[in-house]
């Protein structure tokens, strides 16, 4: 959680962070009942392999900064995927590649991202200014999307704002 909040931002301190589980055949948040907080349910097969796991626990923590309930936006998608993978890089020398479609494209759109606002700004910047606009990633608005990134392409910031749904 200290490296994803370095790059995004601090957490959302309303809500909890719970234990995470194993438990499925595909990793996810679950919300609390009363809403005040999530856990991250990973895969049963990263019970046994720590490269999916890591990937997994990293990718859910981006969604764990502020919880939505259902699917979230390609926007938040993507930048899971990318902290994700960024952060198997870092501290297991592993590179890899969103096997997923959903994901690979996500993570493609937030690419879109870098160097915007500003020349020297990285996508992970662009989450920055993103979450003090807006608060969570899950929870943009395509208005305030045009406003903080007036040169990148409406059908991209469009795309952003679109709910990833896996089904």
């Amino acid at each position: 959680m200290s490296e994803a909040e370095k790059l995004f931002g601090e957490k959302n301190f309303n809500k909890k962070i719970y234990r995470p589980i194993f438990n499925g055949d595909r990793p996810k948040i679950i919300n609390t009942p009363n809403l005040d907080g999530a856990f991250a349910s990973l895969s049963t097969g990263a019970k046994t392999d720590w490269v999916s796991t890591f990937y997994e626990l990293a990718h859910e923590t981006v969604h764990l900064l502020d919880p939505v309930t259902g699917f979230t936006n390609y926007l938040e998608e993507g930048f899971a995927v990318m902290f994700s993978l960024d952060m198997l890089k870092i501290h297991l020398n592993d590179n890899q590649f969103p096997q997923c479609s959903f994901y690979q494209k996500a993570w493609q759109l937030v690419n879109r991202l870098d160097g915007y606002p500003f020349p020297d700004c990285n996508p992970y910047d662009a989450a920055k200014l993103i979450r003090y606009k807006f608060g969570s990633l899950g929870e943009v608005e395509i208005s305030g999307m045009f406003e903080i990134f007036p040169r990148v392409p409406k059908d991209i910031i469009q795309k952003l704002c679109d709910e990833c749904n896996f089904t």
